[in-house]
């Protein structure tokens, strides 16, 4: 099965401007918070992703999907600023503070490695499949994050909303020329809808100063 040109169009249209309301999202909830809101192995991947197919594999024609690319690389770097500013807050208090640096740094080599080869290796340079496996991984963080705090924190069901769309329409895109792919993209749906019932029924916003921001908190 082949998806058309238009449709294609529309598909990756809407992956793009979902995806990039999450960043934005994101970074609004981190600065508000305090704290970061992307799960940081989930933000190394990303950031590897979004520089390789920026800058170092952008194809021969990267079109729309490579402009799409360099906004959410310019997005991402804010929300790399936000975990660098806010994340010591919560390092391991037993590990010294000292390695949170070098661990950050290793996380980030290791991302990017990570989805170079893959793509090199596995995807001839095309970058689709560690995409979905780094988006199923950050689905699986997300609830992992929201576990480990308690509460919304650097969060919100906008983010859990439109990332959960931003996904579907890729799935739907390259599904249909993998059953892998369309394995980790139904995963992603499965996992995302979990976690937006988190939000929205265990880990209640409750503080008055946020509760205006209906859809943000």
């Amino acid at each position: 099965m082949e998806i058309g040109k238009t449709l294609n169009t529309i598909l990756t249209l809407i992956g793009g401007i979902s995806w990039t309301i999450v960043y934005i999202l994101i970074i609004i909830r981190s600065f508000r918070d305090k704290t970061y809101g992307m799960p940081f192995w989930a933000l190394a991947f990303n950031f590897g992703w979004e520089l390789i197919f920026s800058f170092v594999l952008p194809g021969d024609s990267p079109g729309l999907q490579g402009i799409i690319n360099k906004i959410w690389l310019a997005f991402d770097v804010f929300i790399l600023i936000a975990y660098f500013l806010y994340g010591i807050k919560e390092w391991p208090q037993r590990i010294s503070k000292n390695l949170f640096y070098p661990y950050s740094l290793f996380g980030l080599i290791i991302g990017y490695l990570f989805v170079y080869l893959m793509s090199v290796e596995l995807d001839h340079s095309q970058g689709m499949y560690a995409a979905f496996v780094q988006n199923l991984m950050m689905s699986l963080l997300f609830i992992a994050m929201a576990n480990n705090r308690k509460s919304r924190a650097g969060q919100s069901i906008g983010i859990a909303i439109f990332k959960m769309i931003g996904t579907l329409a890729p799935t739907i895109l390259y599904g249909v020329k993998s059953n892998f792919v369309l394995f980790l993209g139904c995963s992603c749906f499965v996992v995302d809808i979990i976690y937006i019932f988190l939000l929205l029924f265990v880990y209640k916003r409750t503080d008055i100063k946020t509760s205006k921001y209906s859809f943000l908190a």
